[in-house]
């Protein structure tokens, strides 16, 4: 059968508009499909950079503060007392002054200008004569309750600054002038008790009691230190003065002053905003909530994202 001439011209018609509207909808149906995939690729690639930076704060958390399977961790809850010892006036005021603005900014309780001390800092250039002879002139420097050997690592550590922190169980969930380094300004007065939780018994929700930091003993090698300026030595001490802080354990790959020391890391000039998200997250977190630490790592989480 022969088709018409007019079917023949329909045809040649219809041809030349399929081969011209043909690839248009190709592009249309392209462009949609990207369209599509932009914001799933770009809420998985945000999604992948949350996760991986939850990830580097449970490893900054688990790395560098100790945490306790059935107990808070400790912190100040007492009005926190700085004394400087062994550096010329002006540098002893300098770190005061930046131990005390921190403090204040993390929102922990500062005391008066004139108060008993509590939170020791004593440089020296020869740290185990020192410890040795103020251990024996203070016998009662030391809460025991972690054992001897808790001691015995602070006395003959080697870290250029040596942390000790005492501590005790609490049922309740200032500033001196810098002066030469004389013993008799170095004298603790310790509780006898407080090793062991007493008081209200807890719940699978609330501890019982909580550990309070009653006295912190930071000691700096002078001799150990001399790569640091003042400002990174002084938000370090605040950093281990403020939480109880494992000086020789690994803070992962967050930018933390506690890297200060490691030769192979980039020098932070102070504080990091890693830093003052945990000390805010840990003095505005309920110590008595055994969620604790899952708490502190969402309000860090929150606040280095800015939310």
């Amino acid at each position: 059968m022969i088709c018409p001439v007019h079917s023949w011209r329909l045809l040649i018609f219809m041809a030349a508009v399929t081969s011209i509207a043909l690839p248009f909808r190709i592009d249309c149906a392209r462009s949609a499909e990207v369209s599509a995939q932009e914001p799933t690729d770009t809420v998985t690639i945000e999604a992948r950079r949350e996760k991986e930076l939850k990830r580097q704060i449970t490893k900054f958390v688990s790395g560098a503060v100790f945490t306790y399977l059935n107990d808070s961790l400790e912190r100040w809850d007492t009005p926190i007392c700085p004394l400087v010892a062994g550096l010329p006036k002006e540098r002893g005021e300098f770190i005061l002054s930046r131990v005390s603005e921190i403090a204040r900014d993390a929102h922990a309780p500062l005391g008066p200008e004139h108060c008993k001390p509590n939170l020791y800092v004593v440089v020296t250039d020869n740290p185990d004569f020192l410890l040795e002879k103020w251990s024996k002139r203070d016998r009662r420097m030391f809460n025991t309750c972690n054992g001897m050997g808790y001691v015995k690592e602070f006395l003959h550590s080697r870290q250029p600054v040596r942390v000790y922190y005492n501590a005790k169980f609490s049922s309740a969930g200032g500033e001196r002038e810098a002066s030469g380094l004389e013993l008799d300004d170095l004298s603790l007065d310790l509780p006898l008790s407080g090793c062991v939780a007493s008081g209200a018994a807890g719940s699978r929700l609330r501890y019982g009691a909580v550990q309070e930091l009653t006295s912190v003993i930071i000691v700096v090698d002078s001799r150990r230190t001399t790569n640091l300026n003042m400002g990174q030595l002084a938000d370090y001490i605040a950093m281990v003065g403020l939480a109880q802080i494992r000086v020789d354990a690994d803070p992962g790959t967050a930018p933390s002053i506690l890297r200060v020391f490691r030769e192979t890391d980039p020098q932070l000039r102070g504080l990091s905003p890693w830093d003052q998200a945990f000390l805010e997250s840990l003095y505005a977190t309920s110590q008595s909530s055994v969620l604790e630490v899952t708490v502190i790592k969402r309000r860090m989480f929150e606040q280095i994202v800015g939310r």
